[in-house]
């Protein structure tokens, strides 16, 4: 699973801002661009989600975005409208789609977002834990490094989250079989040196340097 990108539509740089901002706690990678460039950005960014800030008159570039997805680009849209757009506004039919009136805050922003994203399985801010480059999301079992997801095993994400939650303190072989593979796992407790070097691998040599081997024991998490 890839994670997801939301391209932010404004003509205001202000407002641009403020969006990424608002959403920068959420596992996204954000785009912004001018109501101009929407359409070609649409078709080369892979956007999951458009944030369009449609102002007074929201339904023509909201068409473009559902036009877009009648051509087979799998799109959801939140629309920010001013007050006096509400009478007027018309949401697409055929693609998830919310509205949210400008000069909401951005825990509303962030709740629609969640809610038009990923409906009945929002991600919490517990659930995300970024160090550095590393993002890892608690809810979904995945983990990304500069936005690119890492294609771990589950026993590999299990015993890299498990050292990542628990900074800071050494682990012994032993400890970590019964912690991550379970106390009816009875496999040699070399098992472990065979994913640490592997996660290394994964991770790239800034982050496997904080997954340090200590010696006659185990390994720890440097926060």
């Amino acid at each position: 699973m890839h994670m997801k990108h939301a391209l932010i539509v404004s003509d205001d740089t202000h407002t641009r801002a403020w969006v990424t901002q608002a959403l920068d706690g959420l596992d996204l990678h954000t785009t912004e661009c001018s109501l101009g460039e929407m359409q070609k950005l649409l078709l080369g960014t892979g956007a999951d989600l458009v944030v369009l800030d449609g102002g007074r008159n929201p339904e023509a570039p909201a068409q473009v975005v559902e036009h877009a997805a009648a051509g087979g680009i799998d799109l959801c849209l939140l629309v920010l409208v001013e007050a006096e757009g509400l009478q007027g506004l018309r949401l697409p039919v055929r693609i998830p789609s919310d509205f949210m009136v400008r000069g909401g805050s951005s825990d509303e922003l962030v709740a629609r977002t969640r809610a038009v994203l990923w409906p009945g399985e929002e991600v919490t801010q517990q659930e995300l834990v970024r160090i550095d480059n590393l993002t890892l999301n608690l809810a979904t079992y995945q983990a990304y490094v500069d936005g690119t997801p890492v294609d771990f095993t589950y026993l590999e994400y299990a015993l890299f989250s498990f050292l990542v939650t628990h900074p800071g303190r050494t682990y012994s072989r032993e400890v970590l079989l019964r912690r991550v593979w379970g106390s009816d796992y009875y496999g040699g407790s070399r098992t472990v040196d065979v994913h640490v070097r592997r996660i290394r691998a994964k991770v790239g040599h800034e982050l496997s340097r904080r997954l340090e081997t200590v010696r006659n024991v185990g390994y720890l998490w440097s926060s």
